[in-house]
């Protein structure tokens, strides 16, 4: 795929895009104005209730478990139950199932998520009753000014693989982290671990300028590239949030960035702190100069990076001209040394040792949903991912490439010596994503050797008739790959399962819970109703 055209405007102080456009305001939301005598300033230790308005979505429920560890009274309510929901009761959280003004009883706060609109009748309440509201991004700043190593991990891609990682480095290493992540980690048995210690990581996510309310110490920018298209206008816009996320960092801070990403370029002179930058010597052009005039440059890299077993990569790693050793990934992928870096160069400027780190690194074997392995079936693999960008799509069947080619070399039972394909069962997430990158989506999957492609995961969209998965088939046939159109999960792990044979891997993978053609795709390979070669 081309990368991403560089738009970042030579001046760091402009707020317009290359259309002369404003970028959005990411300034924090107006809390609305409360009637005399209610109070609207409180500090997080001041209050004692709170209640969550789609307290069942990941970002949301690691709050509640955080205040509830606290010892401040949550309420909630989502459109329906779910194993997060039953969790959060059984920790004492009063949940409702549905939304209504009924359910807003007099908290000291009512916090929602970007899902929730001010037409929502829990907000209306709240309005009415003068009750402070704020967004999920709001809360979670309040509580990191409690912790004075906070670290937010930014960046377009890989933003929970990384965070995942850097944290279990600092919880492996003793270090007691406070830990919010965007996905399910069975290490601390979900997507949130409240520690002791001063030290917090979170997920940071650019999205209508979230990131912009959490005061973090250490800012991670492992990239910039064009996404959420129903916010941003342009990849300038993007920058323009990026940039702002970067000079908010304080004096006594750290920015951890990409040596290599030339959409990232000048995020280091907007820097107001040290700079640490990342990236794989051989790949590593100058499109990030390595000296500032400001602030000191330090350099973390890694070098005669090789595969190993499951796709794993191991690499030299190197800190300041000084060599740190040979480090081993436990996760596939080798777009994720560069993941592996970032994490190690936080790791260490909290204190941790690089032999230490050495050690703990092959431990980390991923979260779901990211490259999860769901079993071999009659001699097929079954991976699940939930890359749902071109560039993310991109890593991941490089990745399975380099898993099949290992797996050739073990001599398979199936065919010694031949490499399996890969089959990719796609579902694009969100129209306005899938319409503007829809020809990098399709030169993308055409990079698998089958694609079944589901319809699109609509989200947070209406559907203005303007896409179809239909299209993207059609261009990736196009390019030479087999793809078909499959509607639903049902009939989208019939294809799959119809076109694998033993030693093949069918990836399910998109940002929508396309994760729930695996059992159906388990199924039908198990079942004998699959591609058998030689019959």
């Amino acid at each position: 795929m081309t990368p991403a055209i560089r738009q970042m405007n030579a001046d760091e102080g402009s707020t317009k895009t290359t259309s002369g456009e404003p970028v959005p305001k990411h300034s924090p939301p107006d809390i609305p104005t409360a009637p005399p005598g209610r109070p609207n300033h409180l500090s997080l230790d001041q209050v004692s209730s709170v209640h969550l308005i789609g307290i069942g979505g990941i970002g949301m429920s690691a709050l509640a478990h955080i205040l509830l560890s606290r010892g401040i009274q949550v309420t909630g309510s989502d459109r329906s139950e779910s194993a997060i929901t039953r969790r959060l009761a059984a920790e004492g959280a009063r949940i409702d199932t549905g939304h209504a003004s009924a359910h807003v009883t007099d908290p000291d706060w009512v916090v929602y998520s970007a899902a929730i609109p001010a037409a929502n009748p829990e907000r209306i309440a709240a309005l009415q009753q003068g009750i402070p509201q704020m967004d999920r991004a709001a809360l979670l700043g309040c509580i990191m000014k409690d912790y004075r190593h906070s670290v937010s991990v930014a960046g377009s891609h890989g933003k929970t693989t990384t965070t995942a990682l850097l944290a279990m480095l600092l919880e492996w290493g003793g270090l007691d982290p406070t830990i919010l992540v965007g996905g399910e980690l069975d290490a601390i048995g979900g997507n949130v671990k409240v520690g002791q210690s001063p030290v917090l990581v979170t997920e940071a996510c650019e999205y209508q300028g979230s990131f912009l309310r959490f005061p973090a110490r250490i800012g991670v920018v492992l990239n910039v590239d064009l996404d959420h298209l129903d916010y941003f206008k342009d990849l300038a816009a993007v920058q323009a949030v990026f940039l702002q996320f970067v000079r908010q960092l304080p004096p006594d801070g750290l920015l951890v960035m990409s040596a290599t990403d030339a959409n990232s370029a000048l995020l280091q002179k907007a820097a107001p702190c040290p700079v640490v930058m990342i990236g794989v010597q051989d790949s590593m052009e100058p499109a990030v100069s390595v000296r500032n005039g400001t602030s000191p440059i330090d350099m973390v890299t890694a070098s005669t990076l090789l595969p190993g077993p499951g796709g794993c990569w191991s690499f030299r790693l190197t800190r300041k001209n000084a060599d740190l050793g040979r480090y081993q990934l436990g996760i596939p992928g080798r777009h994720n040394v560069h993941n592996a870096l970032a994490a190690l160069a936080v790791a260490m400027e909290l204190g941790l040792d690089g032999e230490i780190l050495r050690q703990l690194l092959p431990r980390f074997t991923g979260i779901h949903r990211r490259f999860e392995y769901h079993g071999l079936w009659n001699g097929v693999s079954i991976i699940d991912d939930y890359a749902h960008h071109p560039a993310e799509i991109q890593v991941t069947l490089e990745a399975a490439r380099t898993v099949q080619e290992e797996s050739a070399k073990k001599a398979s039972p199936y065919e010694p010596g031949k490499t399996g394909r890969i089959i990719c069962l796609f579902q694009p997430h969100t129209y306005t994503r899938t319409r503007a990158l829809l020809q990098d989506f399709a030169h993308i999957l055409a990079l698998a050797d089958l694609v079944v492609v589901t319809d699109i995961y609509a989200a947070r969209e209406p559907d203005e008739g303007l896409v179809h998965s239909r299209d993207l088939v059609a261009l990736v046939n196009e390019r030479g790959t087999l793809a078909v159109y499959a509607p639903d999960y049902a009939l989208a792990a019939k294809a799959a399962a119809r076109m694998a044979q033993p030693g093949d891997m069918v990836i399910t993978m998109g940002a929508g819970p396309v994760n729930e053609a695996v059992p159906l795709l388990t199924a039908e390979i198990q079942a004998g109703n699959f591609h058998q070669a030689g019959k």
